[in-house]
């Protein structure tokens, strides 16, 4: 009798394993799930002594956002850029910096899609020397 139950669960061992291993036959192809892709948007204005200027733009997926200063005139123009969030009536800041001069960024994340604001403005006690006009790039999702 002991011989029988030892064959009996040498037999089931197999099949225990086959089992647990999934094998099944689902040959269902997997469908590759396409990332989404980069938005760039371009801003562009003037600011004037102690002013500041503020631009809207939708988010359709989480990740990652830039805002680049990629104009100044003066090119040695420091002036003052923040990202955030907006509810169309303010921008909330998340990120920001008060030397922004050309070519610097911002960057941040986003966790989900919605209405983001870049602010750029006049940072100084004294006022700008005059207009400057500027260009801003923003990549996000």
């Amino acid at each position: 009798m002991h011989v029988v139950k030892t064959r009996i669960a040498l037999l089931l061992i197999p099949a225990l394993l086959a089992t647990a291993c999934g094998g099944g036959n689902d040959n269902t192809p997997v469908t590759p799930v396409t990332p989404a892709q980069s938005v760039v948007e371009n801003f562009e204005g003037t600011l004037t002594p102690f002013s500041a200027r503020t631009h809207l733009f939708e988010s359709q997926n989480a990740g990652d956002v830039i805002a680049q200063v990629t104009g100044l005139d003066p090119a040695d123009t420091v002036v003052g850029l923040s990202l955030g969030s907006s509810n169309t009536f303010a921008c909330q800041t998340s990120l920001s910096t008060e030397r922004a001069t050309l070519n610097s960024s911002l960057s941040g994340v986003t966790r989900a899609a919605g209405t983001l604001c870049v602010h750029i403005y006049d940072p100084s006690d004294t006022g700008l020397p005059g207009p400057v006009t500027y260009k801003l790039q923003i990549t996000h999702f």
